[in-house]
């Protein structure tokens, strides 16, 4: 894997239990079902011994413990890959940078390079591996997402990126300082609908629906939420400035069926 290929490339995130439906889908996969733990050992959720090729999906909901060795997962990491031949390793990070983070990227970059795969990391640790691909996510409450893929693909170029295609689907109170929503379910949006009968407009900016309402008890409200066709337009926005590079989450997506991604 090497940032020159110029070709369109889709992953599809995928859960181990969503396994057998997902392999319908003609995609290569990225695996989520391995997760660092708290005393740096590498764990991994049941995965059937045929499973090969794609990605590794590799989180990390908390920080090992201050005296724990990254070199112990990166060895680990690196066995599953060649085990199953993985293609390369996605690092969810959500977590600041940490001395263990900052090595564990290091090590790690040097064993996936050493074997010619790539390793993936959010684009706010861009600067922790020059080589490493980054990932950002499609789902904005303000702005331009055109001028933030823009200035994204002048900052890193393109060929090292990858958008993440995520489903935006959140209730933001008006007016909102922060720019954060809170999330909603499927089911909350469709009551919702249900329920309100609101018109609906896209956002041109944010490559998204929306829709305000009134509440007796909380006041003014802006819903914002991605379709299929929404986020089809996100990936031909990054696509018209250079990215080529896709990933989508199966279970946020599953309703559509395959046709979404092509």
């Amino acid at each position: 894997m090497n940032k020159g290929d110029s070709f369109m490339k889709q992953y599809l995130l995928t859960p181990p239990n969503c396994l057998a439906a997902a392999r319908s889908w003609d995609l290569p996969l990225a695996h989520i079902a391995f997760q660092i733990g708290p005393e740096g050992r590498l764990h991994q959720a049941a995965l059937p011994p045929e499973v090969t090729g794609g990605l590794m999906l590799v989180g990390m909901p908390e920080p090992p413990a201050g005296n724990a060795d990254p070199r112990r997962a990166v060895q680990e990491i690196l066995s599953v890959c060649q085990a199953r031949s993985f293609l390369g390793v996605v690092l969810d990070l959500e977590e600041p940078p940490s001395p263990y983070i900052t090595r564990l990227i290091e090590w790690l970059q040097t064993g996936l390079s050493r074997n010619r795969r790539g390793l993936f990391l959010p684009e706010s640790y861009a600067n922790f591996s020059p080589q490493a691909f980054l990932y950002l996510s499609s789902a904005i409450s303000g702005g331009s997402l055109r001028q933030r893929l823009q200035a994204a693909v002048e900052t890193y170029g393109a060929d090292r990126l990858a958008l993440s295609l995520h489903r935006s689907r959140a209730d933001f109170f008006l007016p909102s300082p922060t720019g954060e929503g809170r999330p909603i379910s499927r089911e909350e949006l469709r009551r919702r609908m249900t329920r309100l009968e609101p018109r609906v407009h896209f956002s041109q900016d944010l490559c998204a629906h929306y829709f305000t309402y009134m509440s007796r008890e909380t006041g003014a409200h802006f819903i914002l939420f991605d379709d299929e066709n929404s986020l089809r337009k996100k990936r031909e926005l990054a696509q018209e400035v250079g990215i080529q590079r896709f990933f989508w989450l199966y279970p946020e997506v599953e309703e559509f069926g395959s046709g979404v991604v092509q």
